[in-house]
């Protein structure tokens, strides 16, 4: 016998037209919670802006793109409004994205906060004037009030919030993202036509974030050109998309330089084993959590920006090392772990450690608990 049903709305989980998920992260998430509340009795639904089209995320939950679409000052008011006169059939709501708990929500509901998203220095630049600014800061403070739960997966909105607005304090539940499944992949990457074979002493880096200057690719490709002329030992992979102009640069410059390898594709478990150290050097939040804590899973030593959201995870000079992302610090840092290959696995031992602690059984309980609390 169900529970009741939950009523889950998103900006875009689906692109409309491919009718695939816009990030590995966003379905990773959405599949685990699904599949939590029908294992807990509830039956579950996701709307999002669309034109009328359906589709499935699991078999038992369908994703339907019928709401009204606008963004107003990185707000998107009707979105909300409508989900709200279309959720009145189900018991109990879920925001997916923080921001659509404004202008009003379900009164039994839970919002998620993906991390900080205004935190890049062009984020003014959408919002140009201070009366902008002020009113989309009052409509954030909405969304964060309204909800009887706010779930954030790292800390840096907790901090922001609670100093910005005091009354806060109790809004908020830390409840960190987990290992995801593609981390137990197995096999190889196949090796690329061409490319040179692998010595016994080479050390493979990877940056398997988003190809864009907020999550440090500048700095990197910085560091990877004079790495490269000065070690023989090193090879750089890059994983993942970004901008078209970058991909055509990163792609050209490869098919120059033999030990450098350009993955377009999202990250899997198979392209982490090959690593020996992996780099999330962001300098605003990324959304790169879940492929942190599959590196630390499988025993890489881990670089992070200060400031990417993944301080939570890792304890500098304990389970990885955290960096002010510049190339020379990247340089610095990468040859000392180059040259010390007991550090590296004094890190990838104790980042194997952490890890557990996120393992999924872990948020399943953690994310159980609440949804007890408030679906009554």
């Amino acid at each position: 016998m169900r529970k009741g049903s939950v009523a889950i709305a998103t900006l875009k989980l689906m692109d409309p037209l491919a009718r695939k998920f816009v990030s590995d992260y966003r379905r990773q998430y959405a599949i685990e919670l699904s599949k939590l509340l029908l294992d807990l009795g509830y039956e579950a639904a996701w709307f999002q802006p669309g034109n009328g089209w359906h589709s499935q995320l699991l078999p038992e939950v369908p994703v339907f793109g019928v709401l009204r679409d606008g963004a107003q000052l990185l707000t998107w008011p009707a979105t909300s409004d409508d989900f709200y006169e279309k959720a009145h059939g189900f018991d109990w709501c879920i925001y997916f994205d923080l921001i659509l708990a404004y202008p009003q929500v379900h009164e039994s509901s839970i919002a998620v906060a993906h991390g900080i998203s205004w935190d890049d220095p062009l984020f003014e630049a959408k919002l140009p004037t201070e009366a902008e600014r002020e009113e989309w800061k009052r409509r954030l403070w909405m969304a964060l009030r309204a909800p009887q739960k706010v779930v954030t997966v790292e800390s840096g909105l907790i901090h922001w919030a609670t100093a910005t607005w005091p009354g806060l304090y109790n809004t908020f539940e830390y409840l960190p993202n987990f290992i995801p499944a593609w981390a137990e992949e197995e096999a190889p990457v196949a090796a690329r036509p061409g490319a040179p074979e692998s010595c016994t002493n080479t050390v493979r880096i990877l940056f398997p974030g988003p190809l864009t200057p907020e999550a440090g690719i500048s700095e990197t490709i910085r560091a990877m050109e004079t790495l490269l002329e000065m070690d023989d030992r090193i090879e750089f992979q890059l994983a993942n998309a970004g901008p078209a102009a970058t991909v055509k640069y990163l792609t050209e410059w490869s098919e120059k330089h033999p030990r450098r390898l350009l993955i377009t594709e999202p990250v899997t478990g198979k392209i982490l084993k090959q690593a020996d150290l992996v780099l999330l050097p962001g300098k605003s939040f990324q959304e790169t959590d879940m492929i942190c804590l599959a590196a630390m899973s499988l025993g890489k030593t881990v670089i992070v920006g200060q400031n990417s959201g993944l301080a939570d995870l890792v304890i500098h000079d304990h389970n990885g090392i955290i960096i002010n992302p510049s190339a020379e610090v990247l340089i610095e840092v990468i040859r000392d772990l180059i040259n010390s290959p007991e550090e590296r696995r004094h890190l990838g031992d104790n980042a194997r450690a952490v890890a557990q602690h996120f393992a999924l059984p872990v948020w399943r309980r953690r994310w159980q608990r609440l949804i007890e609390k408030i679906f009554r």
